[in-house]
Parts: C-alpha cells; sequence; structure tokens
C-alpha cells in the first residue's frame, strides 16, 4: 500500500473518513458534515443523532473541573448540537472511560452532575457503557432529539444578502478557559463569569427552537470551535463567503475587561476561541422585524449582528486596515500550528 499523505486538519480527516464509509444510505435525511446526523423513520419528525467525546489533558484538567461539572459539559455539548438543528433532546447514552486507580465515588459524583443537567433539560439517560481507562478519564456521550422534518435547520442554506447573528456575545469562554489553566486571580464577579462560561456552558435550546419553528432561519451551526471556524462551516456548506466588520464583533464587556490581563486582543478571544456554545445564523435582512419580535416574545434576549454573507469563499474580517481572511482559524484538534 501506498505512504498516506498526512492530513492537515479536522476537516481534511472528517472528509477523508466519509469518503471510507461511503454514501449515506437513503432513510438518512442528514449523514456526515453537521451538527447531527437525522434519520428519516417515515413520521412527522426527523429523529437527531449526536455523540461527543471529553477527553481527560484534551478537553479538560480536573485541577479545575470538578467531576459534577464535568458530568454537565458532557451532555451541554451534546445539547448544543440539538439547538443547532432547531431540535428538542430526548435520551442520551453514556460511555464512560474511569481509571481503575481512582475511587469509583468520583464517577458517581459525575454521575450526578449529568443528572442534574439532564432533568434541566428533559433528557433520560437510558445506557451506556462503563470501561477501564487507566491513561485518563474519558467521557462519551450519545443523545437522540426530534425536529419537525420541514423545520430542521442545517449548516447549509445561507444566502447572499443574509445577515449574520449570534445568540450572545463572544469570547468568555475562551477568557475563561485562559484564566483557568494561568491560574489568575481577578476581580471576583468577573472571574466567576468567565470561568463558569468555560466549565458550565448553556445550550440555546429555546433560541433554536424559536428559528427553527418560525422559519427565522437559513442556516444554523453552534460555536464550539470558534466563529472563525463554525462560520466557515456554513460558508462552505452553502457556498458562499461571509464579512464580519470588526467594529460590530458582539465582544462580551466581560472579556474587554480581561484581555489586557491575559495580554491577549479581544478579537482573538471572540472569534477564534470557541467553546461559547451560542447559536451562529444567517437569516434574510427583511426577516429582522419579525426575528427580533420573536426572540422578545420569547423571553429571549434579542440576536446580535454579526456581519453579512457575501459572494465568494470564507470568512473575511474587515478591520480599518483592510480586510483579512480568518477561515479556519478557530479550535481544531488536528492543526498542527496550535
Amino acid at each position: 500500500m501506498p505512504p498516506q499523505k498526512p492530513l492537515t486538519g479536522e476537516a481534511a480527516l472528517i472528509t477523508a473518513l466519509s469518503q471510507i464509509f461511503g454514501p449515506a444510505p437513503a432513510k438518512v435525511a442528514v449523514g456526515i458534515g453537521d451538527d447531527c446526523a437525522a434519520l428519516d423513520l417515515a413520521g412527522p419528525d426527523y429523529l437527531l443523532w449526536t455523540v461527543d467525546t471529553l477527553i481527560e489533558g484534551v478537553h479538560f484538567d480536573l485541577a479545575y473541573f470538578s467531576l459534577p461539572q464535568l458530568g454537565r459539559k458532557a451532555l451541554a455539548v451534546n445539547l448544543s448540537d440539538i439547538a443547532a438543528m432547531g431540535g428538542e433532546p430526548l435520551y442520551a447514552l453514556l460511555s464512560l472511560g474511569w481509571p481503575p486507580d481512582r475511587d469509583s465515588a468520583g464517577a458517581l459524583a459525575l454521575g450526578e452532575g449529568l443528572a442534574q443537567i439532564a432533568r434541566e433539560y428533559g433528557v433520560a439517560v437510558i445506557g451506556g457503557d462503563t470501561v477501564a481507562s487507566p491513561p485518563g478519564l474519558m467521557v462519551t456521550l450519545s443523545l437522540l432529539g426530534r425536529v419537525d422534518r420541514g423545520e430542521m435547520l442545517q449548516r447549509r442554506g445561507a444566502l447572499i444578502g443574509d445577515q449574520i447573528y449570534v445568540t450572545g456575545p463572544l469570547g468568555e469562554a475562551a477568557a475563561g478557559l485562559e484564566v483557568l489553566k494561568r491560574r489568575l486571580t481577578l476581580e471576583p464577579d468577573l472571574q466567576e463569569a468567565l470561568c463558569q462560561a468555560h466549565l458550565d456552558p448553556r445550550p440555546q435550546l429555546r433560541a433554536g427552537r424559536v428559528l427553527a419553528g418560525q422559519k427565522l432561519a437559513g442556516a444554523l451551526i453552534d460555536l464550539s470551535d470558534g466563529v472563525a471556524t463554525d462560520l466557515g462551516h456554513i460558508c462552505r456548506a452553502s457556498g458562499v463567503g461571509a464579512r464580519i466588520p470588526a467594529a460590530a464583533v458582539p465582544v462580551s464587556p466581560q472579556v474587554l475587561a480581561a484581555a489586557p490581563i491575559l495580554g491577549r486582543h479581544p478579537l482573538d478571544l471572540a472569534l477564534k476561541g470557541g467553546e461559547d456554545y451560542q447559536l451562529l445564523f444567517t437569516s434574510p435582512k427583511e426577516q429582522a422585524p419579525a426575528l427580533f419580535q420573536a426572540f422578545q416574545k420569547a423571553g429571549l434576549p434579542p440576536p446580535l449582528p454579526l456581519g453579512e454573507i457575501i459572494a465568494g469563499a470564507g470568512v473575511l474580517l474587515a478591520a480599518p486596515g483592510g480586510e483579512k481572511e480568518i477561515t479556519g482559524e478557530g479550535f481544531d484538534h488536528f492543526r498542527l500550528d496550535l
């Protein structure tokens, strides 16, 4: 067998794997390449199916993560995938790799955190697997959900001229991770806000349902890897480009306050840091009044304008000094310059 060329990023690896697996069967409405798979089981709904893994030393460090917090986050990141399709969560399976030299009481503490957030969002944890994991703790959650077949949103669907929005300010989780990793001490309220944004993200399920149920979005994704990467996914899936004016980026006030202390540019934290788990979506300009009214009626904060969909490809950041392409500059497990 000839030597394989090295893959240069997560997207390339996913593409290569999808070619090995081949085309999806007819009953798969959405396969590889979106936040969830969607199965057409001939009823009024699509069945949504997603999975995420958290690995010790990669996604979390128990020096600053409690086990109940880890249980909560393991489900939260899956809930955010369901939100990104406009769906409702239903059932979860847990695969727990527990280091055999650690007290199993810790596994129960993790389970308590998981059970707590499952109750909050109406999810039943109905099974899974437990294995010994000597190298470190590993938590995998697989989550099923549903969405009306006429309401499901995907990464494709953005049109030239659409406005780009996010459901909340950006950068807090990335700044919080910096604070936790570097064991910094900030003003108490600021430190609490940033650290909680990273440790205990709040999936935007209600906003996803508003967008899907009232057909207010063209394309939708959750912000797990940062705007630079996740908006790039929308552009690639929709065959368009995006332009973000730097002055319009809704950087969190807490990030603006912390950035000088962290020695980071606020825009880097907001656009490239990831793990905000807000929703990023596109919507036609003429829908703006209905969009803001729908969010207000649902008791949600108003969506925040971010930019515009344009002809072309990739994500452009427009600053006073000119435009710069930032496509793919968010988090990537397999990029060598991390």
